[in-house]
Formats: C-alpha cells, sequence, structure tokens
C-alpha cells in the first residue's frame, strides 16, 4: 500500500500510525505542493485532495475513510456493535475543530493568518469551543479512551494525532501552552502517548521533529508544579 500525503503530520498522521501498528507493507509517499497540483490535474485524486490510499483494490480518499480501512487491519475496530459506533460517531464529531482551522489556509497575509488562529483559540472562538467539547468527552470516558472503548481505537488515534499535531509548531499563530487549559486532554495525552504501541512506532523521533507531539512527556513543561 501507498500513502501519499504531505511532510507533514496532518491528516495522514492517524492512518500512518494506523498502518504501523497493523504490520503490513507499505510505502509513506511525501509530496510537496507542486507534485499535488498536478495528481490533481491529472485526475489521480478521487476528490481532489490528500491524503490518498493506494491500495491493491483502487485509491481510498478521505482520511476518515482510510483510517476505517486500515484500522480493521490494525485491530482498532471494536468487535462490539455499539463501541464500534462510538468509535465512528468521536471521528465524525471532530469535524467542527477541522472545519475551524481550514478557514485559515489559504491566507497568504502571514499576520492576517495568526491573527484569525489566535482568535479560534480564545474563549468563545470555534477552536477552543470545539476542544472543550473534547475535553468533555475524554472527561467522561471511563475506560480512559477517547471513544470509552475497551481498547486503543481508531477514534484514538484521530484525536491523538490532530488535535496534539495542532501545538507542533506546524500551524503559526496556535500556540501550544493552549492545550494546557485542558487537564482531561492533558491526562488523555499521557495515556496513549505512554502506550507501547504507540511509543514504538514514534521511536526516534526527536524534539525538533514536527511529531514531538506525540512523545511522552511532550507538555510537561505546562504543567504547574506540585
Amino acid at each position: 500500500m501507498r500513502l501519499i500525503y504531505f511532510p507533514v503530520p496532518g491528516r495522514a498522521e492517524a492512518s500512518r500510525l494506523a498502518l504501523s501498528l497493523s504490520g503490513m507493507e507499505w510505502e509513506d509517499v511525501l509530496v510537496n505542493g507542486e507534485t499535488f497540483q498536478e495528481m490533481k490535474a491529472d485526475g489521480e485524486l478521487p476528490w481532489g485532495m490528500l491524503p490518498v490510499l493506494e491500495t491493491p483494490e483502487g485509491t481510498l480518499a478521505e482520511s476518515s475513510a482510510i483510517l476505517r480501512y486500515i484500522g480493521k487491519y490494525a485491530g482498532l475496530i471494536p468487535e462490539d456493535d455499539y463501541q464500534n459506533a462510538k468509535a465512528n460517531e468521536f471521528l465524525d464529531g471532530m469535524g467542527p475543530l477541522a472545519r475551524a482551522l481550514d478557514t485559515t489556509f489559504g491566507i497568504s497575509d502571514a499576520d492576517e493568518r495568526i491573527r484569525l488562529r489566535r482568535a479560534l483559540f480564545e474563549s468563545g472562538g470555534a477552536g477552543s469551543n470545539n476542544v472543550q467539547i473534547l475535553e468533555n468527552k475524554v472527561g467522561e470516558s471511563v475506560s480512559g479512551w477517547a471513544a470509552n472503548t475497551d481498547d486503543l481505537s481508531i477514534a484514538d488515534l484521530k484525536l491523538f494525532t490532530e488535535l496534539f499535531g495542532l501545538f507542533s509548531g506546524n500551524y503559526d499563530g496556535i500556540e501550544s501552552h493552549v492545550i494546557a487549559r485542558y487537564p482531561n486532554l492533558m491526562k488523555y495525552h499521557d495515556k496513549v502517548s505512554n502506550d507501547e504501541r504507540v511509543k514504538n512506532h514514534y521511536d526516534g523521533t526527536t524534539k525538533d521533529d514536527l511529531c514531538w507531539t506525540y512523545l511522552p512527556g511532550a507538555f510537561d513543561h505546562l504543567r504547574e508544579p506540585n
């Protein structure tokens, strides 16, 4: 299989992690903006967007669809029907946060882009409101996993990679200290980042890498001293 995306975590990182956990052979294909435009013009992208996953059966698009597909092979789809539905509900429920950030892409004026992104995470901002929903959801989970499943699921890969990836420094105007406002999510980060399956995938990642936010203790510097 070939997963095609830009050389950043973004909306492909959950699928990269799932592919790693699946044990399948796969290739992480990194493209730049020029190649993306060429692929789009040549009709290689089913919905005109990345990521896409090239499989023996054909090409899959849409990050959540790709994650669901890989999740089956990685053991990340709950066998229980209700837990399965709740995991899928969580994937869909993260849509508003992504769409809020989407409004800032394509803004060439850096000052304006930064201003808008900072506003997203101010009190009452769309980003802040959506992260608060995730904070509440994780706080309600008895198991500690995102969708209250018995084990790590596709919902966790989606939440862990996309939410904490926001604070990697890849998005100008979004400061890492924002996440410290959400104690349930900070605790959740500890749980997932210290899971052996996740730790093994990010083994070798350094603080200089855009994936630094997935490392155990990544946000410890933001915690208030006891």
